[in-house]
């Protein structure tokens, strides 16, 4: 069979033309359809994470007194643990001074006496102290001193003077020693 086509040419062209044309807008209106579809997708999503905003607002708003107390209730935790600390200090420090007679009294002999114990320098764990006395010897200090060197808690000894005393008519051995004395934890 032979076929003849009486359609002329340029209708040909116009018709694939026309074809082409409606491919091209099909294939837009689908890319402006998926568009419009993304757009609706991403709308949704912001509506979602508005309201998830608005949630968590109204519960930070529900708790925000709460949010205040517990402010409020660190101050005063912050305030109470100084005070507790201060408080600490200064019981440490009033114990030292009997702590310290204590050990002195332990370490001292019955022939001797103190005139006067000073604090010169402080550390952080350890308490400079001079001590002034008399005894009835030489002997009698030089145990003393060893006494107080034997000692754990006592470091840094020196022996600033040894020396002979008339004091009322009766010959004494004055001294001076001084020492680190090691504050309890």
């Amino acid at each position: 069979m032979i076929e003849i086509n009486l359609i002329p040419q340029k209708l040909k062209k116009q018709k694939k033309i026309q074809v082409a044309i409606a491919l091209g807008i099909f294939a837009a209106v689908c890319v402006a359809a998926a568009l419009v579809g993304m757009l609706a997708l991403q709308y949704k999503h912001m509506a979602e994470i508005d309201s998830q905003i608005k949630k968590v607002d109204a519960e930070s708003a529900s708790l925000k007194d709460k949010i205040e107390e517990v402010r409020k209730f660190n101050a005063l935790e912050d305030g109470f643990s100084k005070k507790k600390a201060i408080v600490d200090k200064l019981l440490k420090e009033q114990s030292f001074w009997p702590e310290l007679m204590d050990s002195l009294g332990e370490l001292m002999l019955p022939d001797m006496w103190l005139l006067s114990i000073d604090q010169s320098k402080e550390k952080e764990d350890s308490v400079m102290i001079t001590i002034t006395g008399r005894a009835l010897s030489k002997v009698v200090v030089a145990d003393f001193i060893k006494r107080l060197e034997a000692s754990p808690r006592i470091t840094e000894l020196t022996t600033a003077k040894i020396g002979e005393d008339n004091a009322g008519g009766t010959t004494a051995t004055s001294f001076q020693i001084s020492f680190n004395y090691k504050r309890q934890v």
